[in-house]
């Protein structure tokens, strides 16, 4: 029914878009919903367990973990035994990969798990969480490796040259062959392509540490080792610093990157039947799903259900947001949240 002049806001429910009913009925209360699917289309794609080759993608990532896993193992404890902070810090950045891809692989079997009355967005937001503590962990290593670095540039201690170069070549080999088991999987995936990328970083760490196990060999020089352990955790920051951005701004609610508050509200009021709109709320509902809330004030005369469908329509080929709650108002109406203030 219109909402007429004098009558309280209307909020809109029972013509939302079907894509995203399953929010009103979380899985649970009657209405099964899939747990983190993006809207419009999404539900079954990758990360569903729908995917071509899932298992086999799945048991990629296992042994990309485990080969990681182990290679950080050897690293570190090779880097100990040839007084090599370098080689260290080269296990210490294998050690992320692994992290990365067993982040990558836990979220894809959580994103099978339904959607309940109290996780009714499903575990999707889980990865983010997971990411943000990870990152804190790297960069408390990095500044450790960079104290350990400056504090050895006055008197660099002997390094044992063939180990480390030994352990380097063999990190190479891993760094290449984990990129190869991950490239199928990078494809469909924001968050494994993310692991992938990293995995070639590593690649180029690997090389630099190789370099340096090469000069202290070839010409005795020690201060190789600190430099390029220096080198590697400026690296490491670096590599860090847009994905940790990205990762603060889903979880602040930020808006989606690329995606102008502004440019939404033009979309939004060239709608026909839009008078204008206001408590514009942008936001990711986790890193494939941006949502977006506010008001409508309709013109006079505007059939409601039409301007709504009209409107999330827009959105969605506009600025690909296919999930939006939208209260709807009219000039006479005035806004219901107005009362709510004292």
């Amino acid at each position: 029914m219109a909402p007429r002049d004098g009558q309280g806001p209307v909020t809109h429910r029972h013509d939302r878009d079907p894509r995203d009913r399953h929010h009103d009925h979380p899985a649970g209360n009657g209405h099964p919903g899939p747990a983190t699917g993006d809207h419009g289309g999404g539900h079954g794609h990758g990360g569903h367990g729908h995917d071509h080759g899932a298992a086999l993608g799945e048991r990629a990532l296992i042994w990309a973990v485990a080969i990681n896993l182990a290679l950080t193992a050897a690293q570190v404890l090779g880097g100990l035994a040839a007084d090599s902070v370098a080689l260290v810090a080269d296990g210490v950045h294998n050690l992320s990969d692994a992290l990365a891809l067993l982040l990558a692989f836990g979220a894809r079997r959580l994103a099978r798990r339904p959607a309940s009355p109290t996780m009714s967005f499903g575990w999707s937001r889980a990865e983010i969480v997971a990411a943000f503590a990870n990152y804190l962990a790297l960069i408390a290593v990095s500044v450790w490796l960079m104290i350990e670095a400056v504090g050895r540039l006055a008197d660099p201690p002997p390094v044992a040259a063939g180990l480390v170069m030994a352990l380097a070549g063999l990190a190479l080999v891993v760094d290449l062959g984990t990129a190869g088991l991950t490239m199928r999987l990078a494809r469909d995936s924001l968050n494994i392509r993310a692991a992938f990328l990293h995995n070639l970083a590593d690649a180029g760490v690997s090389v630099a540490v190789l370099v340096g196990g090469a000069l202290i060999w070839a010409f005795g020089w020690r201060m190789a080792d600190p430099l390029l352990t220096l080198g590697i955790s400026v690296v490491i920051l670096w590599h860090l610093r847009g994905d940790l951005a990205r990762v603060l701004r889903l979880l602040m609610l930020g808006a989606p990157g690329g995606v102008d508050p502004q440019a939404v509200a033009r979309t939004v009021t060239a709608v026909p039947g839009v008078g204008s709109v206001h408590h514009l709320h942008l936001w990711q509902i986790d890193e494939r799903r941006p949502a977006a809330d506010m008001h409508l004030v309709l013109s006079d005369g505007a059939n409601p259900a039409a301007t709504l469908r009209a409107v999330k329509a827009a959105l969605g080929a506009h600025h690909a947001i296919a999930h939006a709650t939208i209260e709807l108002e009219t000039t006479g109406s005035g806004c219901a949240d107005d009362a709510l203030r004292p």
